[in-house]
């Protein structure tokens, strides 16, 4: 078991203002081989904290894979796939078994509405770091590449609509909760990873 996400808060800790964890667990850069895909690895970037609300909890960990897709995985089943678990014994902190690669409960390398914005702020710090003043000008666009589950992945054409507070107008708006409201996805397009270059 990589933590207990409900006990062992301590490993919790974020960066002011995200849910990216400062805990690595001494994984990132470790790499893994997609379930579904031999040809496919994914190297471990960094882990983000559990979504209030999920029905499955606990940390998250976001992967990027030989020709620059992003995606998440759920503890439990990362546990699985680092070899920390094994299917069909029982998960206490999810307080259910451990799933196996193409189980119905298998959820695996995938994407939601949250990971997508975690991935999109973390980006977003990116263009700030770049920044003299940290707040972001100008035409800022790019193409981010997502693997939303297994056999969908997608192409997003992203470009910033403004850098401040749409309530009080105050610049920058450094917060993960506005994220969506300062970028505008123009163009998805799915692809086949096979033939992605």
């Amino acid at each position: 078991m990589l933590l207990d996400p409900y006990l062992d808060t301590q490993y919790l800790t974020t960066f002011a203002g995200t849910r990216l964890m400062q805990e690595t667990f001494d994984l990132v850069g470790a790499e893994i081989l997609d379930p579904e895909n031999n040809e496919r690895r994914w190297t471990l970037k960094a882990f983000f904290s559990p979504v209030r609300g999920r029905a499955l909890g606990g940390v998250r960990a976001q992967f990027s894979d030989q020709k620059g897709f992003t995606t998440f995985c759920n503890q439990r089943d990362l546990e699985v796939l680092i070899g920390l678990a094994e299917p069909g014994t029982y998960c206490p902190w999810a307080r259910t078994d451990y799933a196996e690669p193409g189980d119905r409960e298998w959820y695996g390398l995938c994407m939601d509405e949250d990971d997508l914005a975690d991935d999109l702020h973390d980006r977003e710090s990116l263009f700030r770091m770049q920044s003299t003043t940290g707040i972001l000008l100008g035409d800022i666009r790019f193409t981010r590449r997502v693997h939303i589950e297994n056999n969908s992945d997608f192409e997003e054409y992203m470009m910033l609509l403004w850098d401040c507070d749409p309530s009080t107008g105050l610049t920058p708006d450094l917060r993960l909760e506005t994220v969506d409201g300062r970028w505008k996805r123009i163009e998805r397009t799915r692809v086949q990873w096979k033939y992605a270059r």
